[in-house]
C-alpha cells in the first residue's frame, strides 16, 4: 500500500509531516501488516534539512517544485502540476492508494473533486467527524467541506454518514438526526423543513430534528448539518478537554482520564476521509502534530481496503433502486438546485 502525504501541508510542516511519516513506518504494527510505503509529495530540496541521516527504504518522494495554493482559489488556480493535485491525479491513476494533507481544506476538497470525481449520485462531498457520546460514538457530517447545504445535500450527507458508521463503527442500522435549533416541526429555516421531509421518506432510521444537547446524549449515530455549523461544533469540542481539566480537576494521566481525553483528541485519529469522492482523500487538521500525521497514515491503511466510495455508490443504488424512489429523489434534486444551489 502506497500512501501519498502532502509534505508541506499543515501549520508545522514539513517537520511534522516528515517525523509523522517516519513514526508511522517504524513504530506501527499496522503499517508493517499493510506493507506500507509513504510517498512525501513536494520539493525534495526544501525537505532535505528535515530528513534523517538514514531514510527508511519505505519512504519515497514525489519531487514537485510547484507549491499548492492557499484557500479561496478558483478551479483554474489549482495547477495540475501543484503537489496536492498531482498526488490526487496519481491516486486516481492507481499509483497511490490514498492521499493525506493537513493543508488547505478548501483546496483539497476542490482538487479531490477535479481529480477523483464524485461518487455516482453525490453532488456535494462532505467530511464527517466522530465524536464521543454517552452511548458510544456518533458521526457529525458535514464539518467543513462546504459551509452551506441545500435539502438534497443534507440527504446525501445522511446517506454517506450511514455508510461510514456501518463500515467503520460497526453499527448495522445507523440512526439519523438532523441538527436544528429546536425539535418542533416549525423550527429552523425552510431548507431544514424540506430536508426533514425527504429524510422521513428515505427509508433510513430517521429520528427527526435534534438540538445540540442531543449529540453528547447519543440520540443518533449520524448527526447531519451544514459545514459551517458542523465546523463550529467540532472546534468547540476540541477545546473541551482543557476546560474540563481546569474546572473539574480531571487527571488526564489516569487510565480513565487518559481514555476520556483521547476521545476528544484529534492528534489520536489524525484525519477523516472526504466522503463522496471516488478515492481516499484524508483531510487532517491544520495544526497536526507528528503524532497526528502518523495517526492519519494508519487511519488511511484501515480505510483503503473498505473501498468506501464503492459502498456509498452501492448504497445509493439500492436506496433508490425503484423507479418511484429514483424519480422522487431526482425531482427533489432539481427543486433543490433551483431554490438553493447545486
Amino acid at each position: 500500500m502506497n500512501i501519498a502525504l502532502d509534505a508541506f501541508g499543515g501549520d508545522y510542516a514539513p517537520r511534522t509531516t516528515v517525523d509523522g511519516a517516519i513514526q508511522a513506518l517504524t513504530q506501527s504494527c499496522e503499517a508493517a501488516a499493510a506493507g506500507l510505503i509513504i510517498t512525501l509529495v513536494g520539493n525534495r530540496k526544501k525537505l532535505q534539512a528535515f530528513l534523517p541521516a538514514k531514510i527508511p527504504d519505505t519512504l519515497e518522494f514525489l519531487d514537485i517544485l510547484e507549491e499548492t495554493p492557499t484557500d479561496n482559489v478558483a478551479t483554474d488556480e489549482i495547477a495540475p502540476e501543484s503537489p496536492i493535485r498531482a498526488a490526487l491525479h496519481w491516486h486516481a491513476e492507481g499509483r497511490f492508494d490514498a492521499f493525506i494533507s493537513a493543508g488547505s481544506t478548501g483546496v483539497q476538497v476542490l482538487a479531490s473533486i477535479l481529480e477523483l470525481g464524485k461518487c455516482s449520485g453525490i453532488t456535494r462531498p462532505a467530511i464527517g467527524s466522530v465524536l464521543p457520546t454517552a452511548r458510544g460514538r456518533c458521526l457529525v457530517i458535514d464539518v467543513g467541506a462546504s459551509l452551506v447545504a441545500s435539502p438534497h445535500h443534507l440527504v446525501q450527507f445522511a446517506l454517506m454518514g450511514a455508510v461510514y458508521v456501518r463500515e467503520l463503527l460497526g453499527v448495522e442500522h445507523p440512526s439519523i438526526g438532523l441538527l436544528n435549533v429546536g425539535v418542533e416541526a416549525t423550527a429552523g429555516h425552510s431548507a431544514l423543513a424540506v430536508a426533514h421531509r425527504l429524510l422521513s421518506e428515505s427509508g433510513l432510521d430517521f429520528r427527526g430534528f435534534m438540538e445540540g444537547r442531543d449529540i453528547p446524549a447519543g440520540a443518533a449515530d449520524v448527526v447531519v448539518t451544514n459545514g459551517f455549523v458542523g465546523n463550529v461544533l467540532l472546534k468547540y469540542t476540541e477545546g473541551l478537554p482543557e476546560a474540563l481539566k481546569r474546572h473539574l480537576g480531571v487527571d488526564a494521566e489516569s487510565p480513565s482520564g487518559s481514555k476520556f481525553f483521547e476521545s476528544f483528541d484529534f492528534h489520536s485519529y489524525g484525519g477523516e476521509p472526504l466522503l463522496g469522492v471516488r478515492g481516499v482523500s484524508i483531510i487532517a487538521h491544520g495544526a497536526s502534530s507528528d503524532r497526528a500525521i502518523a495517526a492519519a497514515v494508519i487511519r488511511a491503511t484501515k480505510i483503503v481496503p473498505l473501498r468506501l466510495y464503492e459502498r456509498i455508490e452501492a448504497f445509493l443504488e439500492d436506496r433508490f433502486s425503484s423507479y418511484f424512489s429514483r424519480v422522487k429523489y431526482l425531482r427533489s434534486f432539481r427543486r433543490g438546485s433551483r431554490r438553493h444551489f447545486s
